[in-house]
């Protein structure tokens, strides 16, 4: 049977066999098919020795409930692989260091590696090879995927959803919004609005106490994760040039949550201000939210700062409004902002605290305006369905709308009075904080990219459903993940 080697063994594998061609596949391996097999079969005629080294399950993120199978399972099938001489279980995103390790004589990829890679990874797993004077090899093996297996085969999408995936996919979808987002590249965007912090405080639940009936935890530690328009600035920058960021707050909780995001500009207006904290019990097992604690300060802005912020605003082009309703976007400054000439993009949160203070009617006009139906119907005073036949021309100020409706989809409202309906691809979440916003930047950012109606609400709910997958906004997933992202579950 195959041997799994450890670390030191890995190292110690090219002085064992020092003067023996040694050969390197790397990969998920997850769905084996015939394909791989015949990869395998190619390399090892190359080489006396094959190593074949197995991503780790948390750096694969090509798609929904991949990988199918665990690291455990997948080891276990391929070590009755006779054409494998060792394995090795790899916890790095690319193959670098085990190159580094190993200094394989041959590197195998498949021949799907000769197209385009929007990671780059191999490029510099191939610049760690050349180190040792490694060769690449592209085996000639069929070419099938796991993926594409895993979506149509295997059944991890609803019916409606796997029609509606297979149709895009049709029109050639991938790549038209993969020039969306070079189109966004020298892009420079402005966002004002209200930063958050959402702390979690996670315990460990110990049962009921013996006097009140009040569960028993103990704390076992907290995170604090910038919230609000902080998230929406990271969002952002990782898809255009530069953002200029317009908020307040304390200076020292703005730097720290900014540090590596180097193209982020930030204007503090007020740096006295202080900076909603919603604190979040959470079970550290299950991931379940107990109680929600917040220090709401509903701040107020005179009219001299209201002055000192729109002359800052008043000749930007366009402008992210970012309103969650704890002060900074009262009368004067709405009034001022509703008078600006530029491009406006309007998300306006309603929650537990600001419940029907915070209605979308005190702006007049703007390009995009996207909430979710709780905050369409609140200032309409109407309650269940929205009427989407008579929506869209009630809301003629708002040239661009969308309607986000969590498990059930979202639409998009079009400028040509197109309704257009994107069911959810990501149907399980961890935490569902942030996805609105998400969602929301997503679709500023490909409204601006010029990208076709029909893609907008498909690729802003998938970019909310993986932004879910992560507690609160603690991942900010980047270009080249969510592509790799779409690539995989448009693959049909």
């Amino acid at each position: 049977m195959v041997k799994l080697l450890n670390l030191k063994e890995l190292k110690n594998l090219r002085k064992k066999f020092k003067n023996t061609k040694i050969g390197l596949c790397h990969g998920a391996f997850d769905i084996v098919h015939l394909g791989h097999l015949e990869h395998f079969r190619e390399a090892k005629k190359n080489v006396k020795k094959l190593v074949v080294s197995i991503t780790t399950d948390k750096f694969i993120k090509k798609g929904p409930n991949q990988p199918y199978n665990n690291e455990n399972k997948r080891i276990n099938f391929l070590k009755f692989i006779k054409e494998i001489d060792y394995l090795y279980l790899d916890n790095n995103l690319t193959a670098e260091n085990v190159i580094s390790n190993l200094k394989p004589d041959i590197y195998f990829k498949g021949k799907d590696y000769l197209q385009p890679d929007l990671s780059q990874n191999l490029k510099k797993e191939v610049n760690i090879l050349k180190v040792n004077k490694g060769k690449l090899i592209f085996t000639k093996s069929e070419l099938m995927s796991s993926t594409k297996i895993l979506n149509n085969k295997l059944s991890i999408f609803s019916e409606n959803s796997q029609k509606y995936l297979n149709n895009l996919s049709k029109k050639n979808s991938f790549n038209q919004i993969l020039r969306a987002f070079e189109n966004l590249e020298n892009n420079e965007i402005n966002i004002i609005g209200e930063p958050i912090i959402d702390s979690y405080v996670y315990c460990d639940i110990k049962g009921v106490t013996s006097k009140d009936p009040a569960l028993s935890a103990v704390e076992s530690f907290e995170e604090r994760i910038g919230g609000g328009v902080i998230s929406i600035a990271k969002i952002a920058s990782n898809f255009v040039k530069k953002v200029n960021l317009y908020t307040y707050g304390d200076e020292k909780i703005l730097k720290k949550e900014l540090k590596y995001f180097k193209n982020i500009k930030y204007f503090n207006f007020n740096k006295k201000k202080t900076i909603q904290e919603k604190k979040r019990f959470i079970s550290s097992n299950r991931y379940e939210k107990l109680i929600q604690i917040s220090n709401f300060v509903n701040n107020d802005f005179t009219k001299i700062e209201n002055k000192k912020i729109i002359d800052k605003i008043k000749s930007l082009k366009n402008l992210i409004i970012c309103d969650y309703g704890i002060g900074l976007f009262k009368t004067d400054l709405v009034k001022n902002i509703n008078k600006l000439k530029s491009d406006k993009f309007i998300n306006v949160q309603t929650n537990s605290l600001n419940y029907g203070l915070n209605l979308y009617s005190k702006y007049k006009k703007c390009l995009f305006m996207c909430l979710d139906k709780k905050e369409w119907n609140l200032a309409d005073s109407i309650k269940g369905e929205i009427n989407l036949k008579s929506f869209d021309q009630k809301k003629k100020n708002f040239k661009l709308k969308a309607i986000t409706m969590g498990k059930d989809g979202s639409y998009f409202f079009s400028k040509n009075k197109k309704k257009i309906f994107s069911p959810v691809i990501i149907k399980k979440t961890v935490d569902t904080t942030g996805c609105g916003d998400a969602y929301f930047m997503m679709a500023i950012l490909m409204i601006m990219s010029k990208l076709k109606d029909d893609l907008v609400p498909f690729v802003s709910n998938t970019y909310a459903g993986i932004h879910g997958q992560y507690i609160g906004n603690k991942k900010i997933t980047n270009k080249i993940e969510f592509m790799k992202y779409l690539k995989s579950i448009l693959n049909y």
